[in-house]
Order: C-alpha cells, then structure tokens, then sequence
C-alpha cells in the first residue's frame, strides 16, 4: 500500500486548496435512473450533498439519519430548494447503535433494487467521555460503525454491480486530521489489544479534536486494508476514503468551549462553505478505479499527501493490526459478515 510519491501537504498549500473553486464530478446525465444513500444528511455536508444529487436527477436519494425529526425537517429543506419532491427519503440510521446499522443494511437489501453509491458521512465527534456499544463513542462510531455498515452492504453491492453492470462506490468520509496523530501509535500498547487500549479511560482523554484526530487515523487505517482484500475486479465494488478539507460545518457542536473557539476560529478565516465541502462527496462516488482504497481531497486522488508513515511498510502493519480488530468486532455483531462481504477472496 505504499506510495511512490509522497509530498505531504504543507501549510501554504492547505491554504491554497482551501481557496480554490472546485467542480461538480458528476452530470445530469450521469445521475439518471442512480440510486444513492448519504448517512449523516440532516445537516453540513450530507444535507448539502444530498440537495446537490437531488438537483442532478437521481432517481433516488436516501438521506440516513439518526433523529428522524431533524431527517424529515432536512427533507424539506431539500424539497423547497429542489423544487423536487418523491426522490429523497428519510431512513434511520444511527451509527452507534450496531443493531440500527443491521437494520438498514438489511432495508437497503430487501427495498432497494439497486445502489449506485454511498456516501458514509455520519461521524461523532465528542467533547466528553461517552460509551456506546462498550466502547468511547468516536471509535464506535467513526471506526466500528463505519466499517460494519460498509461490510454488510458490500455482498448486495457486488450484486447490483454485477446485475446492472455497475461499479457502485463506497466513499468514507475521513479527515486529513488523522495524519497528525502519529504521536498516538507510540503510546498503544498493542499487547492489551488496539481497540481495547485507546478505549481505556484512564490511558486517553477526550482532549480537543485529538480524539476525534485519532480516531480517523484508525478509520483511515482500517478502511486502508478492506480495500486491498477487496479489489475492484473481484467485488466490482470502489472503496475509497475523502477528506473534505476544512469546512463550515456542525460537527464540532458537541466538542468543550476550548476547542470550538480553536475550530471556529479557523473556520472563519480559512472555513469552505458546507455546499462547497459537499463537492469532495461527490467526487468520490464519481471517481473511478484510480482511487480504491486511496485518500482523495479537493477533487483529486491525493494519495501523494498520506504520509509515509501511513503508506510504508509499518503503516502497513498498523493496517492489517487494526483491521485485524475490527473485523472481529464485527464478526461478533454480525457473525460470518467479513467473510461474505470478501467473497472468500
């Protein structure tokens, strides 16, 4: 999984992406008779992604939120800006409840003839120790979660792809963020279990946007792996992974005062707005083959801004370790799921 190149970004190019236009990947033409869900979609970048597939013609949007009230209020934000009614939908979809995750992989299979893309865009992050399924909330959420709804929708996938001869995308949500943890794999202690060391609360605090940093970097890792077990030409399925930049958005509404003034205070000098941030959501159920398994930002695959620490041969086996751990988490909550979403590949 190693890179040829690596550039990592710097600081003045951040600030130069953060300033450039960035385009629509996809057409009118393109969005014809496609079916796409987006979890997270009652606020930010999912909201906005979803009024932006709306507009383009999709024949169906599935907006997959948590709290059904807000879902149908960001369903009628999306109907009185379209003008468009009878193409998006609210379905519930609450990413740390895993018997809710099950549920909706279950829907999309028995009520959906087809899905062309998802967009796995729900996240949590949290300014208080918070336990979910027997874990702190933004590891159950942005790592466990996230994988589980990707595994258990890629058997139906790998269906759709080859019946309408497709190949449906899977585009992770991450963030660039994650790349500045590296301090925290110094401190694992890989003997107790990854997954059960940073869930130890007397190890790790809920300090700022670290958490949510570190938790990305697991996801990113992760997500990493099942993409090299699954290649495209077996499963016909892309897998990618987009950081959306910095952008004008409500995810930090539950971090502590310190770390909202420190976020908000970015994002008022160098913030996207949420429907400019939405555009990198797109691009990714619009990118082809060139970016399975590949960190994409800005529009482009910018694989070339994971850092080597990341992609080399010891990032790789942080890789296989963590999604060692998580798939055993979900064979525990969903027995046989990993196997059947590989194809025994």
């Amino acid at each position: 999984m190693a890179s040829e190149k690596n550039t990592e970004m710097g600081v003045a190019e951040f600030i130069r992406h953060q300033s450039s236009s960035l385009p629509m990947a996809l057409t009118a033409t393109e969005c014809a008779g496609k079916t796409y869900i987006v979890t997270g979609s009652n606020i930010g970048l999912g909201l906005e992604c979803s009024k932006h597939l709306v507009k383009l013609g999709s024949k169906k949007v599935i907006m997959a939120v948590r709290s059904l009230e807000r879902g149908q209020a960001a369903l009628a934000a999306v109907e009185a800006e379209t003008l468009v009614k009878g193409v998006a939908e609210v379905w519930q979809l609450d990413m740390g409840d895993y018997g809710s995750v099950k549920t909706f992989a279950a829907r999309v299979e028995r009520d959906l003839e087809r899905v062309d893309g998802i967009l796995e865009n729900a996240a949590a992050a949290n300014g208080s120790w918070i336990v979910t399924e027997g874990m702190e909330s933004t590891i159950a959420v942005n790592v466990v979660g996230t994988v589980l709804l990707a595994v258990l929708l890629m058997p139906y996938l790998s269906r759709c792809a080859k019946n309408f001869r497709i190949q449906p995308r899977i585009g992770i949500v991450t963030s660039g963020l994650g790349f500045s943890r590296e301090v925290d794999l110094s401190k694992i202690d890989k003997t107790r279990g990854i997954l059960g060391d940073v869930n130890d609360s007397s190890k790790w605090d809920i300090d700022g946007t670290n958490r949510y940093s570190l938790s990305k970097l697991l996801q990113v890792f992760a997500v990493r792996r099942l993409a090299q077990l699954a290649p495209v030409e077996k499963t016909g399925i892309i897998i990618n992974l987009i950081g959306p930049g910095l952008c004008s958005t409500g995810l930090v509404r539950y971090l502590n005062s310190p770390s909202k003034l420190l976020v908000g205070g970015m994002r008022l000098v160098l913030g996207r707005s949420a429907e400019w941030g939405s555009r990198t959501l797109i691009h990714g159920i619009a990118a082809g083959e060139e970016s399975h398994g590949k960190f994409l930002s800005y529009c482009q695959v910018k694989e070339e801004w994971v850092p080597r620490w990341v992609s080399n041969a010891q990032g790789d086996e942080w890789a296989v370790a963590i999604w060692d751990e998580v798939a055993g988490e979900l064979e525990k909550i969903q027995p046989s799921c990993v196997g059947k979403a590989l194809q025994d590949l």
